[in-house]
């Protein structure tokens, strides 16, 4: 009897791995919320005492009321924006996948343009801006190609370390059962791949909606980066906080789903002393 009641009291309590992912999602979110309300704070009371001046950065109410009266203003150039940013994401990512796995089958290849994407890397991409804009005009075009030129380089850097990072013992067993290129690329060489792939989309993700909006500054007639330009010179300040706020809400926004991917996506993007 005393065995079945113990029995019964240890299913009813969860365990300490249990425990510890009940509370794993709080203790992340807690830490920063607690600081955006106290910065938040900080900022109402320096801007109500007159310590920052209101034309530098006006009160938090100021902002909120903004969001209330321009929401539709400020929901249309977040569209465009967001269509910009995942358009080049998509594509920049998704080039830099398609290179890096074509440089794996060819050496020369490898040897002869590796080099200058290492160099590409000292290159300010958004300097080019003023030319793409010319080749391309306003509008979309010459703001994707700066987000897709910008997040390109990190892919194809990570991933072609990732693929070079392969087992080579599992390259040998594969080799010994005849199988194709083909084969041991998607059984060992992507998989090994991915956590590199994954930290570069993180860094990507963060780069995409920046890009697209100092793009927008110069090349675009509507999106974040150009209600930012147009509000700053006609000094309307609650507006321009309201872009920019939008913009860092966005750009959470898609390095937390790239992240969910990622775990959701665990057994093959962990490194391997995490499985």
């Amino acid at each position: 009897m005393s065995s079945i009641l113990l029995a019964e009291a240890g299913a009813a309590r969860p365990s300490p791995v249990a425990v510890r992912r009940i509370r794993l999602p709080l203790g992340l979110v807690l830490p920063p919320a607690l600081f955006v309300a106290v910065l938040i704070i900080l900022w109402a009371v320096l801007s109500a005492t007159g310590t920052i001046p209101r034309y530098i950065l006006p009160a938090p109410d100021a902002i909120l009321a903004e969001f209330v009266k321009n929401h539709a203003v400020l929901t249309k150039h977040a569209l465009f924006t967001t269509g910009e940013a995942l358009a080049g994401f998509l594509i920049g990512n998704t080039a830099a996948v398609l290179m890096a796995i074509l440089f794996s089958y060819s050496r020369l290849m490898r040897d002869a343009f590796y080099p200058f994407a290492l160099i590409s890397r000292a290159i300010p991409i958004v300097a080019f801006t003023p030319l793409l804009v010319l080749v391309l005009g306003r509008g979309l075009p010459p703001v994707i190609a700066v987000v897709s030129i910008a997040v390109y380089f990190p892919a194809f850097l990570n991933m072609m370390r990732g693929l070079a990072s392969a087992d080579v013992d599992c390259h040998e067993m594969l080799h010994t059962l005849s199988a194709t290129r083909w084969q041991r690329l998607k059984i060992v060489d992507i998989p090994a791949s991915m956590p590199y792939l994954f930290a570069a989309l993180k860094v990507s993700a963060s780069a995409a909606f920046i890009c697209a909006l100092v793009a927008e500054w110069i090349g675009a007639n509507t999106g974040l980066g150009y209600l930012v330009v147009i509000s700053g010179q006609y000094f309307k300040l609650p507006t321009l906080w309201a872009a920019i706020i939008v913009a860092a809400a966005l750009t959470l926004l898609l390095l937390a789903a790239v992240v969910t991917a990622e775990r959701l996506l665990h057994r093959w993007t962990a490194a391997p002393a995490e499985l």
